[in-house]
């Protein structure tokens, strides 16, 4: 008789929550698009039972990303920022999401990005990026297509850390550094924005990720998700799923992605099973059980 007491009590706070969650100006779900253009597209991310901060809707999150893509102006020489998703108002594009199970901060990335690939964040012309309000053992984390810094890790402390952390993970989340990229050392390079916090905060991509002169490997001027858009594009979701689905492990948005022909480099054409995936389909059908 107890547990089902406190089963109902368990209930009926999580509805609570979640109905809480509910407020002016905060939206559930990617809103229509002003572009067809590839884009980034953002989250204000909890727990199960995590304290709304209203990062989403007190203006504070987009004022801080805004910076952020000024910064990304500034380290392309003026040239390129990313594209981020707008709503048809004007404002930034800020979904709410509250996890379904209870965490205590310190998972990996195969749950979000899962319950998020659930919930529809699942375009593969669409990079989502998560700043979670949470502690974690973590400042961050990022694989193509799904990105996530931690708010409450010891590792972020203010305004700059916030802005230089998203920078370095929405990197990850851009497929950086590849196989073929120079330096590369298990996905960074040093001294550039991969390197981030352990290179004392520096704004530098570093000559190795942008406009680096190789055409045999992917170059972040090339980048689709930035803006002005290059004349040889590519986009990292088409990229790394069709090398993932290569060895088993992710489903290609195209079939017919001929990667092989433009990126010819030795080192990225020896896709590494332990070290290439891609979420991109296939978590639709998620269930919390199991996971």
């Amino acid at each position: 008789m107890n547990k089902i007491i406190l089963a109902f009590i368990l209930l009926i706070f999580t509805s609570s929550v979640f109905a809480s969650d509910e407020k002016p100006g905060r939206f559930f779900e990617d809103q229509p698009d002003v572009t067809e253009q590839p884009q980034v597209h953002f989250i204000y991310l909890l727990n199960k039972n995590s304290k709304d901060n209203e990062w989403d809707i007190s203006g504070k999150m987009e004022a801080e990303l805004l910076e952020a893509n000024q910064k990304m102006l500034e380290m392309t020489k003026g040239k390129q920022k990313f594209r981020f998703d707008f709503r048809k108002d004007g404002k930034l594009d800020i979904s709410f999401v509250r996890f379904d199970k209870k965490y205590k901060g310190n998972y990996g990335m195969n749950y979000p990005d899962a319950y998020l690939t659930k919930l529809g964040f699942n375009d593969p012309n669409k990079l989502y990026f998560a700043w979670v309000d949470v502690g974690h053992r973590d400042g961050g984390q990022g694989s193509v297509h799904h990105g996530y810094i931690f708010l409450k890790s010891k590792y972020i402390s203010g305004s700059r850390k916030r802005i230089i952390m998203t920078l370095h993970e929405l990197t990850h989340v851009a497929g950086f550094a590849w196989e073929c990229t120079k330096g590369n050392q298990r996905g960074h390079v040093g001294s550039t924005i991969i390197g981030g916090p352990s290179t004392g905060d520096m704004f530098s991509l570093g000559k190795y990720l942008y406009d680096h002169g190789d055409p045999t490997c992917p170059d972040m001027k090339d980048l689709v998700f930035l803006e002005p858009t290059s004349d040889t594009p590519f986009n990292p979701v088409y990229l790394k799923c069709a090398m993932a689905a290569e060895v088993g492990r992710g489903i290609a948005p195209d079939n017919n992605y001929d990667w092989r022909s433009r990126y010819s480099h030795k080192k990225l054409n020896k896709v590494k099973k332990k070290r290439t995936w891609c979420t991109y389909n296939r978590y639709k059908n998620y269930s919390d059980s199991g996971h």
